[in-house]
């Protein structure tokens, strides 16, 4: 009889109570298990450990150096004429040794329009420890009387000083008509009309850029629709309304060279339409 060999089932031997299959894995202990989890707990223990000392140094450093490298060291002015750069400096506020990230363009602006005669134009933080910081100059355009009292004004109608009759300059025109409230020097005008204020602005504006606020020794701003000019020549000129000043300036400027050169100093000029302006001498 041949011999049968045994099935796979009859070749299984088992092992205790269970038997596992050649090459499973056995199970761990709780012990083992409790070993890795305690490891893994002082890992991660020891990682928060080394990142909270990490943590410390970078604000111990952070301090160090906002207490010593940034701190306001140089302030650069740009635009100043008349003022010196350590004037400019002290009226903004930015002090050497005041910390850089404590200083913002707000808080200058603010402080710099507490000086009447200065006005913000920008400024610019070079870390760590420079600021550069953008001014613009208000100076004196035209003279106004009110009450018996002259004034001087910039260009935009900011009170600038009180002066005396001698002291009048003879090379800025004069400003009337204007219908007043109050005058306080280091303020804006205060006017009933904001219309006669924005025309004021708006010839002195075209005046400065092209050059011929000298050549000006009036300016009447009685009625906002019918703006008038007087020239050093004696030549009276009719704007009409703010609409169109450049044009009209422009066309004064032309047509009151052409009048040098015939001799011409009296008479009424009309620029209301810049390019059909007519002229009215004197009979």
């Amino acid at each position: 009889m041949r011999n049968r060999e045994p099935t796979a089932q009859e070749g299984f031997e088992p092992y205790g109570e269970y038997a596992a299959a050649p090459g499973a894995q056995q199970p761990a202990s709780s012990q083992d298990a409790g070993l890795r989890s305690q490891a893994q707990k002082r890992r991660r223990t020891s990682l928060m450990f080394k990142l909270l000392v990490l943590l410390t140094c970078l604000c111990i450093m952070l301090i160090v150096l906002q207490e010593t490298v940034f701190r306001l060291q140089a302030v650069y002015v740009v635009g100043n004429e008349t003022r010196t750069p350590q004037e400019v400096a002290a009226a903004s506020g930015l002090v050497r040794g005041r910390s850089i990230f404590s200083i913002t363009r707000e808080e200058v602006e603010a402080s710099l329009s507490r000086d009447h005669t200065l006005i913000f134009e920008d400024m610019q933080i070079q870390y760590p420890n420079t600021v550069y910081l953008y001014v613009r100059e208000r100076t004196p355009a035209a003279v106004m009387s009110w009450l018996g009292i002259l004034y001087l004004l910039d260009d935009e109608g900011m009170v600038m000083s009180q002066i005396s009759a001698d002291q009048a300059p003879q090379d800025m025109p004069e400003v009337t008509g204007l219908r007043l409230t109050d005058v306080v020097v280091g303020r804006v005008l205060s006017s009933t009309s904001q219309d006669q204020l924005q025309a004021y602005r708006e010839i002195m504006l075209e005046l400065y850029e092209q050059m011929y606020l000298t050549q000006v020794s009036q300016i009447n701003l009685a009625d906002p629709d019918s703006l008038f000019l007087e020239t050093r020549e004696g030549i009276t000129v009719h704007l009409g309304d703010r609409s169109h000043m450049q044009a009209k300036i422009c066309a004064m400027r032309t047509y009151m060279s052409y009048f040098r050169q015939l001799g011409e100093n009296s008479g009424l000029l009309d620029v209301t339409k810049p390019e059909d302006a007519k002229f009215q001498p004197d009979s």
